[in-house]
């Protein structure tokens, strides 16, 4: 039996209401995980996409430390702090978030720490934090005493 294992995906997203996804790409010398613009489909069929984003994720992965997937996309993300200035001028209501999503199976709960080397990275280049838990249902230990 293959016991299902928590999961976590860190996502950096920018968005905004309309920007031009070739020239952020551009500017940032990645390429995105993920693209879409404002107006298009959604994965929910009536629903349209309410503004631009650009991604960069990991994925779900198995992980007992939500640092391992943040710093991976933090290392992408370094030296091109000025870069992501220059485009929050150009795009004035550009905003940016760092999204973590985790997938807790069984009550495997992972480490949720950001160290402050972490906060003022996500300061430098005004990133918020949105995090989103998911409790698959598990049974209590019945050993458990409280």
């Amino acid at each position: 039996m293959n016991q299902a294992q928590t999961e976590v995906l860190v996502t950096f997203r920018l968005l905004a209401d309309d920007f031009s996804i070739e020239d952020v790409t551009h500017r940032l010398g990645l390429t995105p995980t993920e693209t879409f613009k404002h107006g298009d489909k959604s994965k929910y069929p009536s629903r349209r996409r309410e503004y631009t984003s650009w991604s960069l994720s990991t994925g779900y992965q198995p992980s007992v430390d939500v640092n391992n997937q943040l710093q991976h996309i933090i290392a992408q993300l370094r030296g091109r702090e000025t870069i992501l200035d220059d485009i929050y001028d150009t795009y004035d209501d550009m905003q940016a978030r760092f999204i973590i999503v985790i997938v807790m199976e069984g009550g495997q709960t992972p480490s949720l720490v950001f160290d402050l080397e972490t906060i003022q990275f996500a300061h430098r280049i005004r990133a918020e934090f949105d995090i989103d838990l998911y409790a698959n249902p598990y049974e209590e230990d019945p050993n458990f005493k409280d």
